[in-house]
């Protein structure tokens, strides 16, 4: 591990010591406001599932890991480089990004990244729902998918899940 990436994992682990969030779990229905942490290499994910939340009147804001700086258009893009040594955050859309109390936190990345781990952890969202193999953990929800290991699979699993949380039967 880089010097860079042993001192982001004592920050983070400080930091998330001191965050003080409030988790709301909602059902999909009521979610007004998303956020997608997303890769490069999943764009074809990322459109269906913007989409998906799209059609049920849901607000998506998104956030695209790229090893390379400006190699996705159209998006809000961040880097290996966005991030400080010392954990400071070099892109003030990034830190919007974090700081924006979404109703839910998406992450279909499947990446175990230092930066990606970043944003799981500092983000204010709500509710947050990822992978369950993402270590450490920061997801209020963790979808299973080591049978199936891919985006697509994750994103379709993680809008199962939230359509079923809090769901209340009528009678």
């Amino acid at each position: 591990m880089s010097w860079k990436n042993q001192i982001i994992t004592w920050l983070l682990k400080r930091k998330h010591k001191q965050l003080k969030r409030t988790v709301r779990v909602i059902n999909l229905g009521q979610v007004k406001t998303a956020g997608i942490l997303w890769k490069a290499d999943d764009r074809e994910v990322f459109d269906v599932l913007t989409n998906q939340l799209k059609v049920l009147g849901i607000e998506v804001s998104s956030l695209c890991f790229s090893a390379q700086r400006g190699s996705v258009r159209g998006e809000a893009v961040f880097s290996p480089d966005d991030i400080s040594v010392f954990g400071k955050i070099k892109n003030q859309e990034i830190a919007r990004f974090i700081a924006h109390k979404f109703d839910v936190l998406i992450d279909v990345s499947l990446s175990p990244g230092i930066e990606i781990q970043y944003l799981r952890c500092l983000s204010h969202a709500r509710f947050k729902a990822g992978w369950s193999e993402a270590r450490p953990d920061y997801f209020d929800l963790s979808i299973d998918v080591s049978k199936r290991k891919e985006p697509s699979y994750l994103a379709e699993q993680i809008i199962h899940y939230l359509g079923e949380l809090n769901k209340q039967t009528v009678v």
